[in-house]
Formats: C-alpha cells, sequence, structure tokens
C-alpha cells in the first residue's frame, strides 16, 4: 500500500484549544489518514494542547516560533523549509491576519507547489493592525494557489477586494461532530451535580480567556443578571492569558463567588449539557465554532450582532448589538430562560455542518491537487 500524502498545517501559534485548533482537529479525526496525514508547523513556544493525539494520529509538529526580529524567523523557516521541500507539496496557512503572507511567501520561494492560505478571522480593532492588513492582503491574495475562509466576513478580511467581489475562494463550514452535542439529560444533571449547581440558573460561555472574546463586558451582563436573578451562576470553559485579570474583575465587582473557571476541555459537549443559556459577546469572530456547538446542544444563544450571520444556523440564536448596556444583555436573556430544550442534530446536518461532510470534501481536494 501507498504512503500517505502528508499535509503541512500551518498554525498561527501553538495547538491549543481555540477555533483553528479544534476545527483542524476535527479534520484530523475524521479523515482517512491511510491517505491523508498531517503535520503541523505551529508558531508558538507553549505547550500543545493537542499534541499527544496529533502523535497518536501520527502526525509531526515542529516548531518555528515568531519572533520579534523578523531576519531570524526568516532564516528558521528558509532553513525548515529547505530541510522538508521533498516531503510537502502542500501547506496549508491558516491565517488570522495577512501577516501570513511571509508564511506563503517563504514556502513558495522554497518551492512548496500548493499554497492553501484559509481565513478564521473577521476584524481587529488595531488602528495599525488593519493598516499592515490592508497592505499586505493583496499580496498574500497573489501568492495563495487556493483561498478559504470560513465566512464572508473573513473572506472579505484577508483577502484582496477584487478576490471577494469575484467570488474567488472557498467558504470551508466549520462543522463538528454533531452526534456528540445530543443532549442528555442524565449528563446534564451529572455534571451539575458535580460543579454543585444543581440548582442554578447557569449562564455560559466557551471561548479562549482572550481580549477578543470580551469576558469583561461578559463579567458586566453576569452582575445586572444576578440583580434579578440571584440564583444564577457564569460558567466559563477556556483558558488564556487574561484569565488573572478576568478573575480580578470578577473579585472587583463582588461576583467571583458566582463565575466558575471550568478551564480547557476535550468534553466541551458536557460542559454545554449543564447550561442553560448561552452568551458570546466576541469583539470580532471569523464565524463562531462554540456557537454552532452550543445550538446543536439545544441551548438558547444570544451573539454579538456583528459577528456573521451564518452562524445563525437554528432559531436559537438572538443577536444583539454591544452598543446596548450589560443591563440590556442581562433583560434579553431571562427574558428567554423558560424555553423547551431539545438538539438540533438534524437541522444542523442539513446544513452541511457534520464533520463527515467536510471532511469527505477536504480528503477529496487534498488528494486532487497532490
Amino acid at each position: 500500500m501507498s504512503k500517505p500524502i502528508r499535509i503541512l498545517q500551518c498554525v498561527p501559534g501553538n495547538m491549543g484549544c481555540g477555533g483553528i485548533e479544534n476545527f483542524i482537529m476535527n479534520l484530523y479525526r475524521n479523515i482517512d489518514i491511510d491517505k491523508v496525514q498531517f503535520d503541523f508547523l505551529i508558531h508558538g513556544n507553549g505547550e500543545n494542547y493537542f499534541e499527544e493525539e496529533i502523535k497518536q494520529l501520527g502526525g509531526n509538529i515542529y516548531r518555528v516560533p515568531l519572533i520579534k526580529h523578523y531576519t531570524s524567523y526568516n532564516k528558521q523557516m528558509k532553513k525548515f523549509l529547505k530541510e522538508n521541500q521533498e516531503q510537502y507539496k502542500t501547506i496549508h496557512i491558516h491565517a488570522m491576519y495577512a501577516m501570513s503572507y511571509f508564511d506563503a511567501k517563504l514556502a513558495k520561494r522554497s518551492g512548496v507547489k500548493n499554497i492553501i492560505v484559509h481565513s478564521h478571522s473577521a476584524n481587529t480593532n488595531v488602528i495599525q493592525r488593519k493598516m499592515v492588513q490592508y497592505w499586505l492582503r493583496n499580496k498574500l491574495t497573489k501568492i495563495a494557489n487556493y483561498k478559504m475562509a470560513c465566512s464572508k466576513e473573513s473572506a472579505m478580511w484577508l483577502f484582496s477586494r477584487n478576490c471577494f467581489k469575484k467570488g474567488e475562494y472557498e467558504i470551508i463550514k466549520n462543522a463538528i461532530n454533531v452526534d456528540k452535542y445530543q443532549f442528555n439529560e442524565e449528563i446534564r444533571k451529572k455534571v451539575r451535580k458535580e460543579l454543585q449547581i444543581e440548582d442554578k440558573l447557569v449562564i455560559g460561555h466557551v471561548g479562549r480567556l482572550s481580549p477578543a472574546k470580551n469576558h469583561s463586558f461578559l463579567l458586566e451582563i453576569e452582575k445586572e443578571i444576578l440583580k434579578q436573578e440571584k440564583n444564577a451562576v457564569l460558567l466559563l470553559v477556556g483558558e488564556g492569558e487574561i484569565k488573572q485579570q478576568i478573575e480580578q474583575q470578577a473579585k472587583e465587582l463582588g461576583i467571583l463567588n458566582q463565575v466558575i473557571f471550568a478551564g480547557s476541555s476535550k468534553r466541551v459537549e458536557n460542559y454545554l449539557q449543564a447550561m442553560d443559556l448561552f452568551v458570546f459577546p466576541s469583539l470580532f469572530e471569523g464565524f463562531g465554532l462554540a456557537v454552532l456547538e452550543a445550538q446543536t446542544n439545544g441551548l438558547k444563544c444570544f451573539v454579538a450582532d456583528h459577528i456573521t450571520k451564518e452562524i445563525k444556523v437554528t432559531e436559537l440564536v438572538e443577536f444583539i448589538s454591544l452598543e446596548k448596556t450589560p443591563k440590556d444583555w442581562a433583560t434579553k436573556i431571562l427574558a428567554k430562560k423558560d424555553y423547551q430544550r431539545e438538539s438540533k442534530i438534524d437541522v444542523v446536518k442539513q446544513k452541511k455542518y457534520d464533520i463527515m461532510d467536510m471532511t469527505k470534501e477536504m480528503e477529496k481536494f487534498y488528494l486532487r491537487i497532490n
């Protein structure tokens, strides 16, 4: 039997537990590894949440950290690509910003045949970064053989205006293992008992503890909810660089005892079972994978209204403007607290967000271009 082709997955940070990483791992777990294998080129120094699983699946992890001095980074990337030029015909670059142009440029110069650039973000509030973004995205668009995005907004953010207008990109849905998110009353009771929240109204959120997720505003919402619903708790699933900051804010707001920091988990679906309502006030998102998971599990979701409307896969999503006050959010959320909880697996599958559909398409694509 012939060896599988190897695809180099280029990730902007570590293989942590964020949206990009979960997208790749959902694909990796379901692809036929006898035909297609993944290796990972990561740009972070920290711990890789999925490292052991990647090794068990047969993948390799290579580190070329992003550092302040571009010359040194450039040298390391050139060295890596040169040493592995026979092994990889395809590099799949998962991009948050057009700075990924430098990875694409070096891959091109090193003779990589297929350069896939995949947009996973949609916006940033950093003006300087926007200026660099607009300067580099035309260059990035030209150098990429294949352009992918998780939503129309993410395509508009990363690729040139002309590319977006002509539709010269593919939307790759952020699919999930839908069956895993079946609502289960027994698991719900078990997790709520473990967390000692059996009699609580549980407001939930899943996402990396980073500024983009807007946890600061989420805490303000929780404070307002507690004024109307004293039995409420906020369940946060995720880790990140601002954890101490968020804990301190919760303490200052006097709600620390009503906030549960669950950390990262490979069983997010179990925490979703324990929640009653899902709140997602991100400053920007390419798509918002956690909202799809929450909907599938049957949770009523309250989402910042500038996030792509493509995330509304079911009727469970309600959009609210971040210009509204935390009190406004709290009032809208509590007004919908009583609803009939049921999984939306059939709807999500019908709309082609099942991982098996996406995996088959990506597998065919990888094999075709190699």
